[in-house]
């Protein structure tokens, strides 16, 4: 789950604006399955905004981007199907590798 964030922003934001860019994470067949996975997830997906991410990233570092130009950039499709259950197992398909999400907060 702590990989989520990073999965999420490294296409969207990392790949240009930190010039990570050697490689994206759809070059990765079985990182970015497990992040669309993830995406799946309902509570994943509602809170996840991808242009909201961008706008953060490229209007707050002004070092990096002294005119706070947004790309509109790359759009990778999260919520693609992720193909896992090739992947066999009890939990194959599930969602996330059959993960419950729980609030952290009781009676939430």
């Amino acid at each position: 789950m702590r990989l989520w964030p990073t999965l999420a922003r490294f296409d969207t934001v990392y790949g240009t604006h930190f010039k990570c860019n050697l490689r994206r994470l759809q070059d990765y067949p079985n990182l970015w399955a497990y992040a669309r996975d993830l995406y799946a997830v309902p509570a994943f997906a509602s809170t996840t905004d991808f242009d909201h991410i961008r706008r953060h990233y490229y209007t707050t570092h002004g070092a990096l981007n002294p005119k706070r130009i947004v790309p509109a950039g790359p759009r990778p499709d999260f919520a693609a199907p992720h193909g896992r259950d090739r992947l066999g197992g009890a939990d194959a398909g599930a969602g996330a590798g059959g993960v419950r999400v729980v609030s952290p907060r009781p009676g939430a």
